[in-house]
């Protein structure tokens, strides 16, 4: 067995103590701001109904509770895993959900405005000024693909970081064009969502795809008349862990 052994740990604004025996009795304090605490190892195993379990981060890498003035700290993510709890991880409000939700998270942990797109075959995401569908919701932000690739295709890496891609694909308010257009999700190169045919009176269609796992992510519009944009618009979308 290791020794013990201490350690210095740069703690970000927010740590969740579980304290074992009291797997979901979360004991969890907040600053704004950084500090230094000293940590110790010591080769602290988990056991859930007599099976150990190996902690993992999100992108599958090991890693090790720890001992902080007599708290024992566990990873929730394999904790909540274990027991048979989603996990969800709230970035831009810095909130940690476990099991039921009770209704959608309040932020995406990327927008998908916000991902960073690659490949030399992709035209990009553009800014959509029409805020409002065809049904008359609203959305605080939206994008849409085009360029000169068609079918326009838009991609981005995701690094196995996230488990949900949630948002909403609408046709904007006043749309005129009868072109019809419709589109698919990939994830490393499997497709794991297409989308009906959506024209000027197609309602909304809301997104909540499964991409636990996932590394190559793509957005791929197909339109089927002639026009030079994509009629779709993607409101509010983004990556959830």
């Amino acid at each position: 067995m290791r020794s013990k052994r201490s350690k210095l740990i740069l703690v970000a604004t927010l740590i969740l103590g579980i304290t074992i025996g009291q797997l979901f009795s979360v004991s969890a304090w907040a600053k704004s701001g950084n500090e230094y605490i000293s940590a110790m190892f010591n080769n602290i195993k988990i056991v859930v109904d007599g099976t150990q379990i190996q902690p993992k981060d999100a992108n599958g890498n090991p890693i090790e509770p720890f001992i902080v003035n007599g708290t024992t700290y566990l990873p929730v993510r394999a904790v909540a895993n274990a027991v048979g709890k989603e996990v969800y991880w709230d970035g831009p409000n810095w909130t940690v959900f476990l099991g039921s939700m009770n209704g959608a998270l309040q932020s995406p942990s990327l927008k998908l405005e916000d991902a960073v797109s690659i490949g030399a075959d992709w035209a990009g995401l553009k800014r959509s000024s029409i805020l409002t569908d065809n049904y008359h919701n609203t959305y605080s932000i939206a994008s849409h693909t085009g360029g000169t690739h068609i079918p326009y295709t838009w991609e981005t890496l995701l690094n196995m970081k996230y488990s949900k891609f949630k948002g909403t694909a609408y046709i904007p308010l006043g749309t005129t064009s009868n072109a019809e257009s419709s589109f698919r999700i990939e994830a490393d190169g499997q497709i794991i969502f297409s989308s009906p045919t959506m024209s000027k009176t197609s309602p909304p269609v809301k997104l909540d795809v499964n991409i636990t796992g996932c590394n190559d992510f793509k957005i791929i519009v197909i339109n089927g008349g002639d026009e030079s944009d994509s009629i779709i618009n993607f409101g509010d979308c983004g990556f959830y862990q």
